[in-house]
């Protein structure tokens, strides 16, 4: 069946790494694009991208200049648009982005070393190239999200009907960049492990998702279980299955799908289909505020945050 849909933006997020989010980014966007829609991919993880891996690609597409318009067009490949940092900086280098790796601070280092100050005069000094470079640094990720979702310098050869966003884990500055300046944003659903080390990380992704008033459209639970070759599922005994169902009914987020691991490429393709047929009905919603504890707990907590700055 063919669907006909306005261009939506999505992403898929969690604050815990390790939960399987490229796979799921990549098997939805590969079966809303068997269902016949136009899917463009955005790889927001600025130092640790892998999206083109779990699309099964060796490496990333490399971008497409448009040196007199000064713009990058975003490559095609099997079928979907891809836009990834690996596509300008390879998939053998390591994106270094740390004050701490920056050769401009070693030289400000040698500098300093070499002046007539006191001790403390360096140490202080020292920290503020430090923080400086920093601030940069993060400038620097801001902008780039900033500009790789701006029309007036990526150009989608063709309009979409699905732009999906793989985001990186933890409350990075990419991630809150993306959330900034995507006033647009249809909504984003959760990627989760039926572990209890998973649970924190859930808890807190939702914690984060309802402080930013973010629409969010589901959970997915990823990795639950897995399926014999006998074709039973089973559930990992090193790892008891962590109850996310009643943590879902507690927030109201409806669970979109449990997708179990298996080896077999057909299996795994009618679940993500099955994602992409929820993804393609679902409203999303934004969850209420907290309540006035709550409230007044974040706002200590946060001033005591910054009293230890």
């Amino acid at each position: 069946m063919l669907y006909y849909v306005p261009m939506k933006r999505i992403s898929v997020i969690s604050l815990k790494g390790g939960v399987g989010k490229s796979s799921i980014v990549a098997g939805l966007g590969l079966a809303l694009r068997d269902k016949g829609l136009k899917v463009g991919f955005i790889d927001i993880d600025v130092t640790g991208s892998n999206l083109y891996s779990a699309l099964g690609l060796d490496h990333s597409p490399k971008w497409i200049l448009d040196t007199s318009n000064k713009r990058v067009i975003v490559p095609f490949i099997n079928g979907v648009w891809l836009l990834s940092i690996s596509s300008h900086t390879g998939e053998d280098f390591a994106v270094l982005w740390e004050g701490s790796q920056n050769k401009e601070l070693e030289s400000m280092r040698a500098l300093l070393d070499a002046t007539t100050l006191s001790v403390s005069e360096l140490a202080e000094n020292l920290t503020r190239v430090r923080d400086t470079l920093d601030s940069v640094i993060a400038s620097s990720k801001w902008r780039y999200v900033t500009e790789i979702l701006s029309d007036d310098i990526v150009t989608w050869p063709e309009p979409l009907d699905f732009q999906i966003t793989d985001m990186p884990p933890s409350t990075s500055t990419e991630m809150f960049s993306y959330l900034e300046n995507c006033p647009d944003l249809f909504g984003v659903f959760i990627v989760t492990q039926p572990s209890v080390i998973a649970t924190t990380g859930l808890r807190r992704t939702i914690d984060l998702l309802r402080n930013r008033q973010i629409p969010i459209m589901g959970l997915v639970i990823n990795q639950d279980g897995y399926i014999t070759r006998q074709g039973e599922l089973e559930y990992q005994f090193l790892s008891p299955r962590a109850d996310i169902e009643s943590i879902a009914a507690k927030t109201k987020i409806p669970i979109l799908l449990s997708i179990p691991q298996t080896g077999e490429p057909e299996r795994a393709r009618a679940y993500f289909s099955a994602l992409a047929d929820r993804i393609l009905e679902v409203k999303p919603f934004i969850l209420s505020e907290n309540s006035i504890k709550r409230k007044v707990k974040r706002k200590v907590a946060k001033s005591l945050v910054r009293n230890l700055l």
